[in-house]
């Protein structure tokens, strides 16, 4: 197995991990690759048995069956907590009562790679703005131009707020590979206050610090910015 979890430059260097590091729960969201579809699938964890299977929920395709078949190799990513892992596996068993669900061969070599929170990734998602000074009353709008877990670059033509000053941010975004909607909203502080170099953007450019946020919300985040670098290693900064 590769040593980055993707092949091109500005990837996460990996390491080797244990089973245990990844503290894998029920209902954990597992990226399957392989199979016949172009498409990474979405699994969910239903168990496992040490040293033998993993079992996995998996989703029916819409014309019918799964993705799938017995004895296919596939490559299985995921995130769980601030690792960013992949490892190899076979689908040895497949059941369709009472719903599909797979054993996987259980994992011999598993690469992890720390998502830290100055990881940052380029972004263009929309984001509502309110300085708590001014109130609700003046939500102003920016772009979120790239996001770590502990904060983000936003570009503006408004004046959302002098350094120091507290914000509410609200923002969406869609995880991949089943593009699952997530709504995020929390506090930030500005650290920066500057202009924009790029002429053709934005006049301004805010660097904030996030503050408040739950860390179930921090794990996405960081789910987030593991499948931007993902699926689009270039977005790394």
């Amino acid at each position: 197995m590769k040593d980055t979890l993707s092949s091109p430059a500005n990837t996460l260097r990996t390491r080797v991990c244990k089973f245990d590091e990844l503290r894998l729960a029920v209902d954990h969201r597992l990226q399957i690759e392989g199979g016949h579809s172009p498409e990474p699938v979405s699994g969910r964890l239903l168990g496992y048995l040490r040293g033998v299977s993993l079992i996995v929920k998996l989703p029916s395709q819409p014309g019918g069956g799964i993705a799938f078949s017995e004895g296919d190799s596939v490559v299985v990513r995921g995130f769980s907590g601030r690792i960013a892992y992949v490892f190899n596996s076979v689908i040895e068993k497949i059941r369709y009562t009472p719903y599909p669900y797979c054993h996987l061969r259980f994992p011999a070599d598993i690469r992890g790679a720390d998502v830290r929170k100055e990881v940052r990734a380029r972004c263009n998602f929309p984001v509502k703005v309110v300085n708590v000074r001014l109130g609700n009353d003046y939500a102003m709008e920016a772009t979120i131009a790239d996001i770590s877990a502990a904060g983000a670059l936003l570009t503006s033509n408004a004046q959302l707020g002098q350094e120091g000053e507290s914000l509410a941010l609200s923002f969406r975004f869609w995880i991949p590979p089943n593009d699952y909607e997530v709504n995020l909203h929390t506090g930030a502080v500005i650290q920066t206050v500057s202009g924009n170099p790029d002429e053709m953007g934005p006049a301004l450019q805010f660097g904030v610090r996030f503050e408040g946020m739950r860390s179930t919300e921090n794990i996405v985040l960081q789910n987030l910015i593991y499948q931007l670098l993902q699926h689009n290693p270039g977005t790394r900064i």
